[in-house]
């Protein structure tokens, strides 16, 4: 038996009147027409596309498959597509997407539209020679619209094979070509306008180590500027909170990235943005520290003994409330004049030629030597304090470590390109362990104050019972446990990154001369 195949059908080639012709040797019957809708989906940042996996809709199924292969990896029946993956069913589904898209909302992509027509090619004695399926495909249901694609797919019959080849030599020679490594998917996507992989909020750019600093400066800083307008323009639908996360993190990243330039601009001009951009910052604070805590309301219940479980509802029930004022003061505020005349001063700045101050003494350097200079020195920042806080953990010095390790991190990100890939990922890697520790530090410490102070505010509002007075105390004392817990980690985990090897990696790839002898 032969395999089936597909075949592309050529611009302006009427296939269907090519079928119809094939009765001068076969037997032909058109069987039903089918049309189907195929929604495609992914989140905005393509965690699903980067993964090489599809996710689209047909009918009340949604189904997952990999990139260029048909073959369906899971399915589900749905009444109506989701938004996060919490609203899916249980189901393979549901388990393969959650630890890839996590929070992130599901967005439609593009919608297409088949129209299959089948036909069964037999011989004059009705013996089965192949059934075809010819299709179309377009982004609209009408059917004048020309074609997104168009395809024949021709599955032979078991006999006679003599009959089948013969069909498909016909085939070919009418000029129908096999498909090769190709999928629908990425036509629907170019035929909507959209371009995979056109957002990542992740620091890759391209920077020539003999670049001067200034010019490489603003390379990084227009690529941040872009990622907080995009994500911008997206916070006002509230339907997915990493558009706030992630605007924030480039203005965070932003703030940063100017400290280690202050002699690369005029410092008037650093001092001057890295005020204005601290202001913006702050805008969303409390907005961001709202969602986390709703975002995380079944781990924190989760703490809790199963009997004080329902108590805390009155204190999400709380939050909510307070988010939703909190959500419309921060849209006032990124609608206002003074963020407005910030973000677009920010903008000239970073797209208008100046010329080159006496004051900016770094202008000219070569960007590799600029990093190299600025990575290494904050590198030594944080060996000397961990050192003072192995022996003395006081909560404020690990709030500072944890700060520099956060700079260190984004320094290691902005200059990736001038350095070799893989030793920039191991830095990083070593360095996200420690980061990752102190960041579970500081955010217990702000949750327990912030327990604190929301269970003043419900008592003011006497709308709090007994019970979820009790039930908010237990929390508070278990999330100072853990805070412990963690701060008594910090002697083996910050051994582990100031380890002699590290230190030996560190210094090879970034010391200049001057600080070589300085760590000797």
């Amino acid at each position: 038996m032969l395999p089936p195949r597909t075949f592309h059908i050529p611009k302006g080639h009427d296939a269907k009147r090519w079928i119809r012709e094939l009765t001068d040797r076969y037997s032909v019957r058109e069987g039903r027409i089918r049309e189907e809708k195929i929604s495609f989906y992914d989140t905005f940042d393509w965690r699903l596309f980067h993964r090489s996996l599809v996710l689209y809709s047909s009918g009340n199924r949604l189904i997952l498959r990999k990139l260029f292969d048909p073959s369906i990896l899971h399915s589900v029946t749905i009444v109506s597509p989701p938004v996060f993956t919490g609203d899916l069913p249980e189901s393979g589904l549901k388990n393969r997407l959650a630890p890839i898209v996590k929070v992130r909302a599901l967005g439609k992509l593009a919608d297409i539209y088949s129209r299959k027509t089948p036909y069964r090619i037999l011989t004059r004695r009705k013996k089965p020679v192949a059934r075809l399926v010819h299709e179309e495909i377009r982004l609209s249901r009408n059917k004048d619209m020309p074609a997104l694609a168009a395809y024949l797919w021709w599955k032979p019959g078991k006999d006679p094979a003599r009959s089948s080849r013969s069909l498909g030599r016909r085939l070919e020679e009418a000029g129908f070509t096999a498909i090769g490594k190709e999928d629908v998917y990425l036509k629907a996507l170019k035929g909507s306008g959209k371009k995979p992989g056109d957002y990542s909020s992740k620091v890759e750019i391209p920077l020539r180590p003999d670049m001067r600093s200034d010019d490489a400066a603003r390379t990084i800083l227009r690529f941040l500027l872009r990622v907080i307008r995009i994500n911008e323009a997206h916070i006002g639908n509230d339907l997915d909170t990493e558009f706030l996360h992630d605007f924030r993190v480039a203005i965070r990243r932003t703030r940063s990235a100017l400290s280690p330039m202050k002699k690369v601009f005029p410092p008037e001009i650093t001092a001057r943005f890295r005020k204005d951009l601290s202001y913006v910052g702050k805008i969303s604070n409390e907005l961001r520290d709202l969602d986390v805590y709703l975002l995380n309301e079944e781990t924190y219940k989760a703490m809790l003994p199963e009997s004080l479980r329902a108590d805390i509802d009155p204190l999400f029930a709380h939050l909510r409330e307070k988010r939703s004022k909190v959500f419309r003061d921060v849209l006032k505020n990124l609608e206002d004049d003074k963020y407005r005349n910030i973000m677009n001063s920010w903008d000239a700045f970073l797209h208008i030629s100046h010329q080159v101050s006496s004051d900016a003494l770094d202008a000219g350097l070569p960007v590799r030597d600029l990093a190299r200079k600025k990575i290494h020195r904050k590198y030594r920042r944080i060996l000397k304090d961990g050192n003072r806080i192995v022996e003395n953990t006081e909560d404020e010095k690990l709030h500072r470590l944890r700060i520099h390790c956060k700079e260190l991190r984004y320094l290691l990100e902005f200059f990736s390109g001038l350095f070799p890939r893989k030793n920039i990922h191991g830095f990083i890697g070593q360095l996200k362990k420690l980061q990752d520790m102190l960041g579970a530090f500081h955010d217990f410490g702000v949750q327990e104050q912030y327990l604190t102070a929301v269970t003043g505010e419900l008592q003011a509002t006497g709308r709090q019972s007994e019970k979820t007075v009790a039930a908010t105390v237990v929390l508070m004392e278990t999330v100072r446990r853990e805070k412990q817990k963690v701060k008594d980690a910090f002697f083996k985990t910050f051994t582990e990154y100031a380890s002699p090897e590290n230190k030996r990696a560190f210094r090879e790839m970034f010391a200049t001369k001057g600080s070589a002898r300085r760590d000797s």
